[in-house]
């Protein structure tokens, strides 16, 4: 990586790969376009789903990218901040893919990482709730880091179940082995949802104000619009037909980064 340990203030790793409703890769791209920050490095792991991505004629294999934000003077961390096209596919894979990124995070003085995810709410919970913003469910490797986070209104200390897939493995795999500390921070969503960039708005509010960065996320507003805009017909929908089938887990059981 084209990028020197001892040039990075304080650096803070933040990661959202595609996972429900999109949320995390979503947060990651709006964060980059907002904070202009700058491309660093792709890297490639051959456990991606075997598929050539193709747009407007011009195609490339499935890859992962970091992006460097360098904070500004009254900023007190620099962001190493990581999206890719896919998630691994098997838990090998997974795990591989962790440790790489944790390493590589590690070497340029990461102490601190962050996962930004989906929560996938049941449908009365969600609706009863809506329209007031999404709750973010929060995990971290740590009772200390734990408390820090629990302070922002609006988290939700999870308190039993699992996260599945990179968005969960890697912040608690670089506090497992690469003395960091990790935490996932989980936007509310419903499956239904394709893209929900109202979700990744509020995680992204939360990650800002946590990290002590100034930005503003006005522009996904439109996008932000379509997603109340579709919450509302399926409210109507389900109302009308009943919830979509398999919704009958526990949420504990579906929340999947």
């Amino acid at each position: 990586m084209n990028v020197e340990a001892k040039s990075l203030k304080s650096p803070i790793g933040i990661v959202g790969l595609p996972g429900i409703a999109n949320v995390g890769r979503i947060a990651i791209q709006t964060l980059n376009a907002v904070l202009d920050a700058r491309h660093v490095v792709d890297f490639y792991s051959s456990d991606f789903p075997p598929r050539v991505l193709v747009s407007k004629g011009i195609s490339h294999v499935p890859k992962s990218s970091i992006h460097l934000y360098r904070a500004a003077p009254d900023e007190p961390h620099d962001l190493l901040i990581l999206t890719a096209d896919f998630q691994p596919a098997s838990g090998n894979g997974v795990f591989e893919y962790a440790d790489y990124v944790a390493g590589e995070f590690s070497n340029l003085g990461v102490k601190e990482m962050f996962s930004l995810a989906a929560y996938e709410q049941g449908y009365q919970e969600y609706f009863e709730s809506f329209p007031s913003p999404p709750r973010v469910y929060i995990s971290a490797s740590s009772q200390a880091l734990l408390d820090k986070l629990s302070k922002t209104d609006g988290m939700v200390v999870t308190d039993e179940g699992v996260v599945v897939g990179a968005n969960g493995v890697i912040p608690n795999w670089a506090a497992s082995l690469y003395n960091m500390e990790g935490a996932c921070l989980l936007g509310e969503t419903i499956g239904v949802i394709k893209a929900d960039y109202r979700a990744a708005r509020i995680l992204l509010e939360k990650i800002a104000d946590f990290v002590g960065i100034k930005a503003h996320f006005d522009i996904i507003d439109t996008e932000i619009e379509k997603v109340v805009e579709f919450i509302k017909w399926a409210m109507d929908e389900i109302a009308q037909k009943g919830p979509p089938p398999n919704t009958e887990a526990s949420p504990s059981d579906r929340y999947i980064g």
